[in-house]
């Protein structure tokens, strides 16, 4: 039995066009989702690459690749009351663990000040603790009001409370949270805050959830 084979003459029906809407409509939905993504997963050194800010002053920041919480331990606040840096949650922090009687913590501070002047508000502040001994606190305070102008509240950890579960190694020891409190990076040493690439590394930092 033949099998009827199709006439090759005959002309084709015309297939419709998708309409336009359509590709705009799967593009919009791609969209949405991506954003999504970028919005609920956080991104860190593994992600967005904050590794680029590592120049000048910054040449020693360390990536914080797990990204760990912040230590509930508490510290002394401008009101004399405890405080944890839960209480800062909402915006980007950085911690600074500084003393009198650290040079390069005395050299790096007017920097500071000059980036809280320059960046700080809703969306992001230095905090300054000072983990002078208790006797001494109204002379660190005198000091930090000297070194930044008035820009910086006065923080106080006497007893380190804070500072072994920060695990800093020594100071200056300068530590960036992002709004939920996770760790972004840390840099151990002197540097200059008010650098092109600080002022960098912090807008990125309050850029990445907004």
């Amino acid at each position: 039995m033949n099998e009827q084979q199709p006439d090759l003459n005959e002309p084709r029906k015309p297939t419709k066009p998708k309409p336009a809407w359509v590709a705009v409509l799967a593009i919009l939905v791609v969209s949405i989702l991506l954003y999504g993504v970028y919005k609920l997963v956080p991104i860190y050194g593994g992600g967005r690459d904050f590794a680029r800010f590592k120049a000048g002053s910054l040449i020693g920041l360390q990536i914080a690749d797990q990204a760990p919480a912040q230590p509930a331990e508490t510290f002394i606040g401008p009101d004399g009351k405890p405080i944890q840096l839960a209480a800062f949650k909402g915006k980007v922090v950085l911690v600074n663990l500084w003393a009198t009687w650290c040079a390069p913590c005395v050299t790096e501070m007017p920097t500071l000040a000059a980036l809280q002047k320059g960046l700080g508000g809703k969306n992001f502040s230095v905090v300054a603790i000072s983990v002078d001994k208790e006797n001494t606190a109204k002379e660190a305070k005198e000091e930090l009001a000297k070194l930044s102008k008035g820009a910086l509240p006065f923080y106080h950890d006497p007893k380190m409370a804070i500072v072994y579960p920060l695990k800093a190694r020594g100071f200056p020891t300068s530590i960036l949270y992002d709004r939920q409190g996770k760790e972004i990076a840390r840099l151990a040493g002197e540097a200059d805050w008010n650098s092109a690439e600080a002022r960098a590394l912090i807008k990125a930092a309050i850029d990445q959830s907004t």
